[in-house]
C-alpha cells in the first residue's frame, strides 16, 4: 500500500504542486473578496459602537473611601498636568 502510494506520489508529483497552488491562490482571493464586500457594514457598526464607549462616567466615591486614599489620584490624571 505504501509502494503503491510512493509510486502515484513519484509520477504526479509536479501535479500535486500545481494543485495545491491552485488551491491556495482561489483560498486567497475568496478571502479577499470577502473582506472586500463585507468591509462597508463593518466600518458603519464600529463608528456607532466608537461613538457610544466616549462617554465616560465620573466615580462617585464614599467618605471613607476617599479618607482611606488619601494623596492617591482617582481620576488617573498624569502627574505632570494640574488639577482642577
Amino acid at each position: 500500500m505504501v509502494n503503491i502510494a510512493q509510486t502515484y506520489f513519484d509520477i504526479y508529483f509536479t501535479e500535486i504542486i500545481v494543485g495545491v497552488l491552485v488551491l491556495s491562490i482561489a483560498i486567497v482571493l475568496v478571502s479577499i473578496f470577502y473582506v472586500i464586500f463585507s468591509s462597508t457594514d463593518d466600518a458603519v457598526i464600529k463608528k456607532a459602537i466608537i461613538k457610544h464607549t466616549n462617554k465616560i462616567k465620573k466615580m462617585k466615591y464614599t467618605k471613607q473611601f476617599l479618607k482611606g486614599v488619601d494623596g492617591i489620584d482617582l481620576d488617573l490624571n498624569d502627574g505632570n498636568k494640574k488639577v482642577k
